[in-house]
């Protein structure tokens, strides 16, 4: 045996006399590759029989709706051939390696080596494994060695007939994060497009996930579309952008943590585009549009950037008032995780909150799939110290300061779920409901005039909560305020269209996009353009 292939931790357990047994699980990279390797190292593991989809790469982990374990460990460097060892030292959900059940699994590995967004499979340079098969014996015994031997290329954008893609550094963004930062967009052209003409521009943010890359259907969508799609996709340009920074989406709000975000795209990115591009350049042109975190995107910056933007139609946005953040009041509640409740006999008991719930539409019943906990701990595998980019650690970054490492702080401790409230304070300056509560005078007239927001009351994030919220006190602060005079309106403009906020019954976050009133938005889009006095009428 060569021990000088052998990692520190790999001699050691085989030093320990009367160990448990443990399947032995070893990372090491290709010699094909680079001659030196440091960051997130992951494991992720299926189980036979599990329920996840046969032929599904284990690294398309963590599955929802199948808990199957990960092992996450931070490695400062790894050269070929020395091996990491995954043992109890490493981060671990939902059990640690010597907890395995005896059992076949399909095992892959990946090293994280940069983080520019929340896919670290659009990431240059990071490193995977092909899956293995891993054996573990009824006494624990099992033993595999993963080679690292596939490195990602960033995604190419493709030449596409009517599709642009556009980028410029961003000044601020770079200073912010001290390496060069580059703002990106998918440019989508009008059907029909004629360069002498100038055109309205619907700025797209794409929900968690998404990038300027989603243009490229879209271009594909509005190439086949008919009607009010059609006659839209004809008098306007679609203006993909990308919302990714390396806590994951940014909501283009700026913030302690990923920085100027708002300020780059409006103070940047669109006046570079609008140099480029026959674009109308005045707030009532530039309409936004957007889903779940660009819903969230959407709202926001048409109540912050009155200045830039003219109109928003969001649908199943982020939380707006964080008297429900997803179902936590985390002003009032001192537990993320549970929630006493009844059992059958009528005793109280805590059960763990969900985070995600699927619709059945037949019955129009939801059936809890996953929980905050669960979710929220293996995003503590993925990337520790809020670190994984991932859903819950892209809002810390966005609504929170920066904890003592540099990082995004926890609004709630990763293993008890209990509520830092100093942290929550922070969060109100970016609590919508309580941004219109608060100044009513600024924000309540621009919203019901500007803003349109649609929910479905089943949303799979639990997402209708707050909206429900935001819609209340809007209703009753409608009733109660004195509407302002057309005098303090934009001289020479009449008040846009109103906005409004539905709740519609019987959908979820993704079967709301077949929804009547999600149907008629390109109408309604279109009857915006047609009041507005601009040169395209």
């Amino acid at each position: 045996m060569d021990l000088s292939r052998l990692s520190f931790s790999l001699l050691a357990s085989l030093c320990v006399a009367g160990a448990t047994a443990a399947p032995t699980i070893s990372v090491t990279l290709d010699q094909r590759l680079s001659a030196r390797a440091g960051g997130r190292l992951v494991v992720f593991l299926v189980a036979e029989n599990s329920g996840v989809k046969p032929d599904t790469p284990p690294i398309e982990g963590p599955f929802w709706d199948s808990e199957q374990p990960i092992f996450g460990l931070d490695v400062d460097a790894l050269t070929h051939p020395n091996e990491i060892l995954i043992d109890d030292r490493a981060s671990a959900y939902p059990h640690k390696p010597s907890e395995l059940k005896a059992g076949q699994y399909q095992a892959q590995a990946c090293l994280i080596r940069t983080h520019q967004d929340s896919n670290w499979k659009r990431v240059s340079g990071n490193l995977y494994s092909d899956p293995q098969e891993l054996m573990i014996d009824p006494d624990g015994n099992g033993s595999i060695r993963l080679v690292l031997n596939h490195q990602i290329q960033a995604p190419n954008r493709p030449a596409l007939p009517g599709v642009e893609w556009f980028d410029i550094e961003s000044a601020l963004l770079s200073a912010h994060r001290s390496e060069s930062v580059r703002l990106r967009a998918g440019v989508v052209l009008p059907l029909e497009y004629d360069p002498s003409r100038h055109y309205p521009a619907i700025y797209m943010v794409p929900g968690f996930g998404g990038d300027d890359l989603d243009a490229a259907h879209l271009a594909v969508d509005r190439a086949g579309s008919t009607g009010a799609a059609r006659n839209l996709a004809k008098a306007t340009f679609l203006i993909v952008l990308n919302p990714e920074g390396p806590n994951g989406h940014t909501l283009f709000a700026d913030s302690a943590n990923n920085g100027p975000c708002a300020k780059a795209l409006t103070t940047e990115l669109i006046p570079a585009l609008e140099k480029k591009y026959p674009l109308i350049a005045r707030p009532e042109d530039r309409i936004l549009r957007g889903h779940s975190s660009g819903g969230w995107s959407t709202v926001w910056l048409a109540l912050t950037e009155p200045n830039t933007f003219g109109a928003a139609w969001s649908s199943s946005p982020d939380p707006v008032d964080f008297r429900r953040f997803q179902i936590v009041n985390i002003y009032d509640e001192d537990d993320f995780y549970t929630a006493p409740s009844k059992t059958e006999s009528g005793a109280l008991m805590c059960t763990d909150r969900p985070s995600f719930r699927e619709l059945d539409r037949d019955t129009g019943k939801t059936r809890n799939v996953m929980t905050i906990r669960r979710e929220a701990m293996q995003e503590d595998v993925l990337g520790p110290d809020n670190t994984s980019g991932q859903q819950w650690d892209s809002w810390f970054a966005v609504f929170g300061p920066r904890n003592a490492a540099g990082h995004p702080a926890a609004l709630f401790d990763p293993v008890t779920g209990v509520i830092d409230h100093a942290v929550a304070e922070q969060y109100h300056r970016y609590d919508i409901g309580a941004m219109i509560r608060a100044d009513p005078e600024r924000y309540l007239w621009p919203l019901r005039n500007n803003v349109r927001i649609l929910v479905g009351d089943s949303d799979s994030f639990f997402l209708n909560e707050a909206v429900s919220l935001l819609k209340d006190d809007v209703d009753h602060l409608v009733a109660t305020w004195e509407q302002p005079s057309k005098a303090d309106m934009k001289a020479g403009h009449p008040p846009p269209p109103g906005g409004y906020i539905k709740v519609l019954p019987g959908y979820d976050h993704g079967t709301i996009f077949r929804s009547p009133e999600i149907h008629a938005l390109d109408r309604e889009m279109l009857d915006y353009l047609r009041d507005l006095d601009s040169p395209h009428k």
